[in-house]
């Protein structure tokens, strides 16, 4: 991807009464949902630490990195609108340069406007 490449963390959450293995199976599933829909860069975040005695880095097993190119930020909205709709206890928190944005079940019309209006406020400039 190209430095002009959009850069989101997506954060599931299971819902209410869930624990963090049910969050992790579901970014699992929405990592390859992406996967199989071409998002081409879709990987399990870093976290800010490793913890004492651990190899290698530590990864969220419930947090996405996904690198994607502008013209696939309509995209991305309407794969996370889908994806919710057969997960409707489910949110997925979506963050960019320091802003969040949760989403969460069936996305009514306005939770569509505020997630493409996120989305497009995170675009990368052309240069």
């Amino acid at each position: 991807m190209s430095e002009n490449s959009a850069q989101f963390t997506l954060s599931v959450d299971a819902g209410k009464n869930a624990d963090q293995e049910e969050s992790a199976e579901l970014a699992r599933r929405l990592r390859q949902f992406m996967l199989d829909r071409d998002f081409d860069k879709v990987e399990f975040a870093r976290t800010g630490g490793t913890p004492a005695g651990s190899k290698g880095d530590a990864f969220s097993l419930a947090s996405l990195a996904v690198t994607i190119a502008p013209a696939a930020l309509t995209s991305l909205g309407g794969l996370l609108q889908s994806w919710l709709t057969r997960h409707d206890r489910a949110s997925i928190t979506v963050e960019s340069g320091g802003e969040k944005l949760t989403v969460t079940g069936s996305v009514s019309a306005d939770q569509q406007q505020i997630l493409s209006a996120f989305l497009d406020r995170h675009k990368p400039q052309s240069a």
